[in-house]
This record gives structure tokens, C-alpha cells and sequence, in this order.
């Protein structure tokens, strides 16, 4: 179960300008994608999955079946490339392609590793060669787009999007990898036209998506928001039926409705349609989850702590459930069931990357002295394995802000701002906003907390209910 906050688009230059103590403002903008579900939030949901995501399927599964094959140079470049040898990975995946030539090229399946690890800027360097020395080849065309979309520049991707459509129909190196071009123009060209809200252009393109690939839940999900975004929820509704029946493991139909109703701002809606799928499975750990976590939004804590409870007592062992207990209880201001809680996790997975950020952030609000080196323990460990990580980064600076290490924490909130490529997740924006402030910065820190509050309606934000005391104590204090 992923606990993950809302997205922010957060301007680099105003980040930096926090660590440089520049005058210019803060910005965060309004614009939200929700459609946008590939788009990396700087958020540590993303980078823990990163290196269980460097598979041979993530890389070459859109080429060739790997069902009666294997390919050893590529298990070899991926193994040199966890061992940061990338030019060791990038001579394997040489070899792999010269063996067969059906293979994304060489440049194409080391960016991919690139992406999957966040380092945006080395994997754009590869697809510009890409696109030189393999000019007939659309991937690296797609794949350059898909940066573009996520960073938001979407006239750039819009751009992309078409000439890799016009690439694709002339390409004849691989009858698998042309199909998946073809689904992949669509659904850029359809998210582009969901974030200028253009339903009836989406919609023609996603039917497209669902005529070529029937059987495809990530087609009709993503229908299914385009038909709620145009008005139609019942045939919304009806897709999301037809995605659990393909996907047995996707979301309640109600769940789905839910978390849209919760985006359009109708919170009452929203409410039914999660006690609707809550009652319908209470059994189900996923919308148990869900529910809760809509819970912690509305700020119904007792609810959600009741939720949670029964799904803890149902699955005791589960990393969600505890993970969840731990959050409700740094909310309620449980520190030390949240300790407890968010232990238990890393008693089960001591690699979870939010378990481990979320008790640097309990632990360094301890009056204890050995509490908060803990905590600075904790910020760092993720620091150091996530070192193009956003979050990571500004839980560190925010660990050493805290401890009076200022000139340290300027270096880690430089490192977050690098890292964000102008995206934030809702609670790391709030750190920023903190650290504004003890930097002197009220105006900007005020304005930060504003727009987090005016647009935060989708995704748990864990310091909700501090931003808006925050906010209330500043603008009090400045009348």
C-alpha cells in the first residue's frame, strides 16, 4: 500500500531562492495533474520502488517475450549499473543489442535505467544521442515526451508526441515494440489533452486505446476519469467495474469514484462512495486503506483510527496496516504508539523508505536529546540512499534546521531542489514553508501555506492540520 501525498508543482527557482535567501517570492503553482499518474512527486513512494523496478521486464519486456528466452547481458547490466558502474552496464547492453537487434537500443535501455533511479538529466543526454545515432527509432521520441509531460511543459510534449506518431507507422524493426508505440502515442496525445481539460479529444483517443488493447486496465482507468471529468459517471462507474474484472487486485469501482468525487471538491459524495466499498469488503485491505487514508484528509481522525485498527487486527503483520497506524498516530499526536507502529514496520522491511522518513520527522519532535540524533540518523539514511530523492533531501534539511546545523541544511535543501525537478509532494512543501520561516522569510512562507491549503484536496497530507494553525498563527500575527 503506497502512503503518498498529493503532488505540487513547486518552481526550482523559488526553492533555491529559499537556500540562497533570495527576496523574490515563493511560487506554488495551482495548476494539478490529476491524470497524471506515472509522474514522479519527488515523493519516497517513488524512489523506494526505484530499485526494485531496474527488471529486465521494466526494460526489454515492451520488445520480446521473456517467457521462453532469457537475456543474460542485460541481467548483467543491470547488476553493473546497482553496482554504479555505467559504463560497465552500457558495454552489456551493447552486447545484448548486437545479439539481437529486435532490443531497444543500447542508449534507450540505459536511460530507462537513468529514469527509474530519477536521474532525469543523464537519461536525457542518452536520448539525445538516441535520437542521433538511431534516427528511425521512436522510443527515445517517447520517452523524452514523457519527461516533458511529467516536468510540465506540455506544448513540448505535445510536440514529441507527434513526431514519434509520425515515426511510428514506418517502423518495421519489431511488431511488439511498434504495437506498444502505437498505445503510447495514444495515451500521451489523450493526456494532453486531459490536462487542458479537452474531454471529447481524450475520449476519442482512449476508445482508440481500448479498441486496440480491450483487455488493458490501465486504458479503461484512465477512460473511466475522462468519462467522470465530462459528466458521465455512470458510464465512469461502468469502466471501473470492467478494470476490477480484468484486474482482480485494482481498486473497489466505489474507490475509484470516491478518490474523483474527492478531486471535484464534493467531499459528500466522496464519503458515500468510499463507506459504499468500505461496506462492501471490509475484508479488503487495499479499500480499507484507501478509506482511511480519505479519513486522515477530512481530518476524521477517530474514524480513520477505527479503520485502521480493524485492518491491523485482520492483518497484523502487514506493512500497510502498520504503516497507516503509525501515520494516525504522529497525527493524534501518539508519538509513541507512531514509534511503535512505524518500528513494527521496519521490523518487517527495514529497507521502507516512508517508515524511515516518518520517524525522523516523529523522533526530532522529542524533547529528548537521544531522540532527535535518531531521528537525524534516520533523515540521513534515506539522504544517502536516495540522493536524487526531493523528500528525502527536505526531511534532512528539516532534521538539521531543527538541530541549529543550518549551513548542513542548506546544502540538503539545495540537494531537494536539484532533485525536485519543480515538483513536490504536499508535505515536503510544508517543510519548505517552515524552513522559510526560520529563515525570516514569513511572506513567503505564507503564501506557500496558502496555495498548499486553497488546492490540497486529493492525496493524505500529513501536516494539514499544522499548516492550517500555521497559517492562522502568521496571519493573526501580521494583522
Amino acid at each position: 500500500m503506497s502512503i503518498a501525498s498529493k503532488t505540487w508543482r513547486i518552481a526550482l527557482a523559488a526553492l533555491l531562492a529559499v537556500c540562497c535567501m533570495a527576496s523574490r517570492p515563493a511560487e506554488v503553482s495551482a495548476q494539478t495533474d490529476a491524470t497524471d499518474a506515472s509522474a514522479d512527486d519527488g515523493s519516497l513512494a517513488t524512489a523506494s520502488g526505484a530499485t526494485s523496478a531496474l527488471t529486465v521486464e521494466n526494460l526489454i519486456g515492451n520488445a520480446v517475450s521473456l517467457s521462453n528466452k532469457q537475456y543474460p547481458d542485460v541481467e548483467s547490466a543491470i547488476e553493473r549499473f546497482r553496482n554504479r558502474d555505467g559504463e560497465g552496464a552500457f558495454e552489456y547492453l551493447k552486447r545484448a543489442y548486437e545479439a539481437t537487434p529486435i532490443l531497444p537500443p543500447p542508449e534507450v535501455m540505459l536511460a530507462k535505467m537513468q529514469l527509474l533511479v530519477g536521474n532525469r538529466g543523464a537519461a536525457t543526454q542518452l536520448l539525445e544521442r538516441a535520437v542521433v545515432e538511431y534516427p528511425d527509432d521512436p522510443e527515445a521520441y517517447l520517452l523524452l515526451a514523457d519527461q516533458a509531460f511529467s516536468a510540465g511543459r506540455t506544448a513540448e510534449a505535445q510536440a514529441l508526441f507527434e513526431k514519434a506518431a509520425g515515426m511510428v507507422p514506418d517502423y518495421e524493426g519489431n511488431a511488439k515494440r511498434k504495437r506498444d508505440f502505437q498505445i503510447r502515442v495514444i495515451a500521451g496525445n489523450s493526456a494532453v489533452h486531459e490536462r487542458r481539460q479537452q474531454w471529447d479529444q481524450s475520449l476519442g483517443l482512449l476508445q482508440q486505446w481500448v479498441d486496440l488493447d480491450p483487455d488493458s486496465a490501465a486504458a479503461r482507468q484512465r477512460l473511466g476519469m475522462v468519462l467522470f471529468r465530462a459528466g458521465k459517471q455512470d458510464d465512469a462507474r461502468k469502466q471501473f467495474v470492467e478494470v476490477r474484472e480484468i484486474s482482480p487486485d485494482a481498486a473497489h469501482p466505489d474507490v475509484s469514484m470516491a478518490q474523483l468525487y474527492n478531486q471535484a471538491g464534493e467531499s459528500d459524495k466522496a464519503r458515500a462512495a468510499f463507506q459504499a466499498a468500505y461496506q462492501a469488503e471490509p475484508e479488503n485491505a487495499s479499500t480499507a486503506a484507501a478509506y482511511a487514508e480519505w479519513l486522515v484528509t477530512q481530518d476524521d481522525l477517530e474514524t480513520a483510527q477505527q479503520v485502521a485498527t480493524a485492518l491491523r487486527n485482520k492483518t497484523p503483520d502487514s506493512e500497510g496496516a502498520l504503516l497507516l497506524s503509525g501515520i494516525i498516530a504522529k497525527l493524534r499526536g501518539q508519538s509513541d504508539q507512531a514509534e511503535e507502529a512505524l518500528m513494527r514496520v521496519l521490523s518487517i522491511n527495514p529497507s521502507n523508505a516512508r517508515a524511515i522518513d516518518l520517524l525522523a520527522l516523529t523522533l526530532i519532535d522529542s524533547s529528548k536529546s537521544a531522540d532527535k540524533e535518531k531521528a537525524l540518523r534516520y533523515a540521513q539514511m534515506n539522504a544517502q540512499r536516495f540522493q536524487n530523492n526531493a523528500q528525502a533531501n527536505i526531511t534532512l534539511a528539516w532534521v538539521l534546521y531543527q538541530l541549529d546545523r543550518g549551513r548542513e541544511a542548506t546544502e540538503a535543501l539545495q540537494r531537494g531542489a536539484q532533485a525536485s525537478g519543480g515538483q513536490l509532494n504536499a508535505d515536503s512543501a510544508y517543510l519548505v514553508a517552515r524552513i522559510m520561516l526560520k529563515q525570516n522569510q514569513t511572506e513567503k512562507a505564507v503564501a506557500t501555506l496558502k496555495q498548499l491549503l486553497e488546492n490540497a484536496n486529493t492525496g493524505p497530507f500529513l501536516y494539514r492540520s499544522e499548516a492550517r494553525k500555521l497559517l492562522k498563527q502568521l496571519e493573526g500575527g501580521a494583522g
